[in-house]
């Protein structure tokens, strides 16, 4: 079980104790794990609907029109962006090992996305040649959609 509370810190204490205390009384008998940290913001709703309904969609005609039909599935698309800008690197402290990951979106903030929606522009520039216009940017897209407009 776990549990996340978010708290707001006024005194140097939550104004939530009473929930906090509610979930310790939840491990009765057990060792448990504490971590506080500062709330990230998560992206946003916009952030969102512009990666899903801007990004996913100019990349995918993009792909399927240099013969990448796989692209035809967003989700496909979708790890094809991350695999190309959102590999993380880490390091085993044992043994010095470096591991490329593949990032996941949901999990960037809002000024990580901001970060990765440029690297997906100079990417996408650069290796496909396709244009990603910028959030807010007025653009007429005419997408193919499996062969009709």
């Amino acid at each position: 079980m776990k549990h996340i509370i978010n708290c707001h810190v006024k005194g140097g204490r939550p104004n939530n104790a009473k929930k906090l205390n509610e979930a310790f009384k939840s491990f009765e008998g057990k060792d448990v794990v504490v971590t506080v940290e500062k709330k990230k913001s998560k992206r946003s709703d916009a952030q969102n609907r512009y990666f899903h309904g801007v990004i996913i969609p100019v990349i995918q005609h993009g792909l399927i029109e240099a013969g990448w039909n796989e692209a035809r599935s967003s989700e496909w698309t979708k790890d094809f962006i991350k695999l190309n800008c959102l590999i993380k690197q880490y390091t085993n402290e044992k043994t010095g090992e470096v591991k490329d990951c593949i990032g996941k979106t949901s999990g960037l903030t809002k000024s990580e996305f901001m970060d990765f929606v440029a690297d997906v522009q100079q990417w996408a520039a650069e290796s496909l040649g396709i244009y990603v216009p910028s959030p807010n940017e007025e653009m007429e897209l005419n997408l193919k959609n499996n062969g009709k407009h």
